[in-house]
């Protein structure tokens, strides 16, 4: 039986081709995130509408971060209006509120709180896992 040297090269093509352009192992990975808005009192403690953000499972995070879109495209080093960075060692989450405590992690800047977000404004959140990293631009309700 002779094997056909034409047929193995088009079968190798095929395969190649298609674990190019219809898998996603060739891509990186990125942690997915979900913003969702609740009016005023229906979480517990809440007298204001709270930002809720949801990833796509739980991560345990090394840093956490809320910068004005606007000026995060003009300035590398933007101010952040949040900022934790994990301690010794994150727990996972996968929903955390804008502002809130997160488990296993602590401000940047020991001293730092949480700033208010104007609803004219943009914000990026941007969070960080490891090497996985996962941004989302957002307006305040």
């Amino acid at each position: 039986m002779r094997k056909n040297p034409k047929l193995l090269v088009c079968l190798i093509a095929t395969i190649a081709i298609y674990l190019v352009f219809f898998t996603d192992g060739h891509k990186a990975k990125k942690i997915q995130i979900i913003k969702a808005v609740y009016p005023a009192g229906i979480l517990p403690g809440t007298t204001s509408p709270t930002i809720v953000f949801s990833l796509d499972r739980p991560y345990a995070l090394t840093s956490v971060k809320v910068v004005e879109t606007d000026e995060a495209e003009t300035n590398k080093f933007a101010h952040a209006l949040w900022h934790m960075v994990a301690a010794a060692s994150a727990e996972p989450v996968k929903t955390f509120r804008y502002g809130a405590d997160l488990p296993g992690m602590k401000p940047y800047l020991d001293t730092a709180q949480p700033e208010p977000l104007d609803p004219d404004m943009t914000y990026s959140l941007v969070v960080e896992s490891g090497s996985l990293k996962g941004e989302l631009s957002f307006q305040p309700p």
